[in-house]
């Protein structure tokens, strides 16, 4: 009878650690992914990173061009003009927001807009 009582606890015992550790998995699977945040771009500039580090920086109210075009990974616009992107498709970026495009895109030109209208043909 002793011996029933001690495989009836250590089973429980092991039962409850097993399934302690299968909701601490559980757990930390479920958990969801912190949000990314933007790239740091310095005041008065439009960052294009293209990834690998290479960031290239366009002073407010300068336009860029990109011969070849670039594939990009975000657009970060640090100024107070909004800027026009023309490449895979044509979009815009307002002051203070940034673009990160959820399908490749290659990037031919970067142009300030200071009304805030951009074309939004293919390009």
């Amino acid at each position: 009878m002793r011996r029933t009582r001690l495989s009836a606890a250590l089973a429980a015992l092991t039962l409850t650690a097993a399934l302690g550790a299968t909701a601490t998995a559980t757990a930390t699977a479920a958990a969801p992914e912190p949000p990314t945040a933007a790239p740091f771009c310095a005041k008065g500039y439009v960052c294009v990173e293209q990834g690998f580090g290479i960031v290239t920086l366009v002073p407010e109210g300068n336009r860029h061009e990109f011969d070849p075009p670039v594939r990009i990974v975000s657009v970060v616009n640090s100024t107070s003009t909004g800027y026009c992107l023309t490449g895979t498709y044509n979009t815009g970026v307002a002051p203070g927001g940034t673009f990160e495009p959820r399908v490749a895109y290659s990037l031919r030109w970067l142009t300030p807009s200071p009304g805030g209208i951009c074309s939004t043909t293919d390009g």
